[in-house]
């Protein structure tokens, strides 16, 4: 069983000391060949917890525990455990800020990347628009000049394929085919040339039948180039020949 009790005297040069029992208030012999060392020598005052023995006739405190030092000691380790606590914090606290800031940079950049994907994004579709714009510009004027052209060379029969170029084509022989649609191409060019240098005194403008014309020139006109026509039946290049004796 333990008791509790307090140092009331010590004697050096003897190596022992009394203690007075908290609850009997009796003296309690110990000597310092049992009294623990840390903490140095004895002090008057000091709380112990202790067993009492019975060694010879004489009660003697063994086991002794000194409390102040053990309460002492307690407290410099809670000191300690607050110091670590606090550089725990402070490291926190100093990793959180780093945290933050690294955050703010991270979401910087990433705005930074959008902001410039979008901007790009938006150029492009700009560039797009423009180009079509300009392309769609130009097809319209391009129709513009074709449809001027058409109206002041007037109607063009179309060129037929001769018999040899059909059956050229359908032997494959496509070297032909070009060669001659190549020379039809030049005679048409140099037709609407011819066509566009003289100016004809009559242009088309819708009749189709010889009791409408006024003359044999003007008949051999419109059958070459105006579209419609049904003065040549006979389809030898000689329009209205009974109307104009030919």
């Amino acid at each position: 069983m333990f008791y509790l009790g307090q140092i009331i005297e010590y004697h050096h040069d003897k190596g022992y000391g009394l203690l007075l029992d908290h609850n009997s208030a009796q003296s309690v012999v110990f000597y310092i060949a049992d009294f623990p060392k840390l903490g140095g020598q004895p002090k008057k005052g000091e709380t112990i917890k202790y067993v009492i023995i019975n060694e010879q006739g004489t009660l003697k405190a063994h086991q002794m525990i000194r409390l102040d030092v053990a309460m002492s000691n307690e407290l410099k380790n809670k000191n300690i455990n607050i110091d670590k606590q606090k550089n725990i914090l402070r490291r926190s606290k100093s990793e959180g800020q780093k945290f933050g800031f690294m955050s703010v940079v991270i979401l910087v950049i990433v705005f930074g990347f959008v902001y410039f994907s979008f901007a790009t994004w938006n150029q492009y579709q700009t560039y797009q628009d423009e180009q079509h714009n300009k392309l769609t510009l130009l097809e319209h004027q391009q129709q513009q000049i074709i449809e001027q052209q058409r109206k002041e060379i007037g109607y063009v029969k179309p060129v037929k394929f001769s018999e040899k170029s059909q059956n050229a084509l359908i032997n494959g022989d496509h070297n032909l085919v070009r060669t001659e649609h190549a020379q039809v191409t030049v005679q048409s060019n140099a037709t609407v040339e011819t066509s566009s240098m003289v100016k004809s005194p009559y242009q088309c403008d819708g009749r189709t039948h010889c009791s409408q014309m006024t003359s044999y020139d003007e008949a051999v006109f419109f059958i070459k180039n105006c579209p419609n026509t049904q003065m040549d039946g006979d389809h030898d290049g000689k329009p209205c020949e009974r109307q104009f004796g030919k």
